[in-house]
């Protein structure tokens, strides 16, 4: 395959002889990345039941079913979004005819991230294509499986020239963020993050950062408990709580914090049985490393549910922790694991300060019945959350 640098001038020499401007051209690369995916499926699920311990279903409705909803409206949108832009006319304007002419960036470099391997590597590619860049995929080699697999088929389907994927761990990271690229995607912490902005403003070259965070759910008294328990449930536990987006804490107040309790447990063992570690549906720790790190945050905690591990096989149970302390290591970092912190607060406007006073999470959760009080949420998270409707379920986020 070459060196990182060889392959990066390969892909954008391919990307200067002009192949990827018709649309048709990206409308076949496109269909053929379809094609892949569903001749390949196989391959995928494995993959994935390996890294993550994700069943076939799972891996098809948490992964592969994005990626193909994605392409389906990439191929029917594309004439749209190419198509030239007109400018309403200004003074300065009159004798001439604005418009926006859209033109492919050229090089692109996406990092995916070990959660979600598959789907975090090829939908910001569908984007990509679908804008006639060549493309340069980093997996996650945590997710060492999905990485294989993908090295392996996205040749046999897609444009050898033009599409890329490199295979290894920091080192070969380090030495793609050293190419001049025409734009940056990144998945995954912001330590990385960090690493991946300071390369690429070397360059001047545009990033797009997805970083994830403490997404904070707040749970009102005024709210249909049992509902609300059953939708954070599934948000936070699935993928053994290894998604971006997924509820990273529970603020409420502390006279429905054993309810919450209860009703958690309830719809945990409705989803996962008595014992998670027997079920298909629950996954596991990417690895060693994650494993004992997301152990490490429950010291010294008060455990209601859960609370233990088997390092040999990566599993943590679905874990509860009651009256944690704002303070304590589990409440520093994202916590990207099966725990959840309850966080007792007296009131709404505490629960707002709260979160404002911490760095902005990518998603917030508000369960209530009280329209004025959910409204009351807007502004704390102008530009980088989301806030569901009263009984919503949670929303992912734009890339999950």
């Amino acid at each position: 395959m070459g060196t990182v640098g060889e392959v990066v001038q390969r892909a954008r020499a391919a990307f200067l002889s002009g192949r990827t401007r018709p649309l048709q051209f990206r409308v076949q690369q496109l269909e053929a990345l379809r094609r892949m995916i569903r001749e390949r499926e196989k391959d995928l699920v494995g993959a994935l039941a390996a890294d993550l311990h994700k069943n076939e279903w799972n891996a098809y409705h948490e992964e592969i079913v994005y990626v193909l909803e994605e392409i389906d409206y990439a191929i029917k949108k594309l004439p749209e979004w190419a198509a030239d832009e007109p400018v309403e006319k200004t003074p300065q304007t009159q004798q001439d005819e604005p418009y926006i002419h859209s033109e492919p960036l050229g090089v692109v470099l996406l990092i995916g991230t070990w959660s979600s391997p598959f789907s975090l590597a090829i939908q910001p590619m569908v984007g990509a294509v679908a804008a006639g860049n060549a493309v340069v995929i980093k997996p996650s080699e945590l997710s060492e499986n999905t990485e294989s697999v993908l090295a392996t088929i996205i040749p046999q389907y897609l444009d050898k020239d033009l599409y890329h994927v490199i295979t290894g761990g920091s080192p070969e990271t380090a030495e793609l963020l050293k190419e001049r690229f025409d734009h940056i995607l990144y998945t995954g912490g912001a330590r990385v993050g960090r690493t991946v902005m300071a390369a690429a403003a070397r360059h001047l070259t545009p990033v797009t950062l997805e970083l994830g965070g403490k997404s904070p759910c707040y749970v009102d008294k005024d709210c249909d408990l049992d509902v609300a328990c059953r939708r954070i449930a599934w948000g936070k536990f699935m993928n053994s709580g290894q998604n971006c987006v997924a509820p990273d804490y529970i603020l409420c107040d502390p006279s429905i914090q054993n309810q919450i309790v209860e009703k958690l447990k309830k719809s945990l063992k409705e989803f996962y049985g008595d014992d998670a570690r027997k079920s298909r549906d629950y996954g596991r720790i990417i690895n060693s490393q994650h494993f004992q790190r997301v152990m490490g945050l429950m010291e010294g905690q008060k455990v209601a549910y859960g609370g233990t591990g088997d390092a040999a096989t990566r599993y943590i149970a679905p874990t509860i922790l009651t009256d944690v302390d704002p303070q304590s290591p589990v409440m520093q970092e994202e916590i990207f694991g099966p725990i959840m912190p309850i966080v007792c607060v007296g009131s709404l406007e505490e629960a707002i300060q709260f979160v404002n006073q911490r760095e902005k999470p990518l998603a917030l959760y508000v369960f209530s019945l009280n329209d004025k009080g959910t409204a009351a949420w807007g502004p704390t998270t102008a530009g980088r959350a989301s806030r569901p409707s009263p009984t919503a379920a949670p929303a992912w986020c734009g890339l999950c």
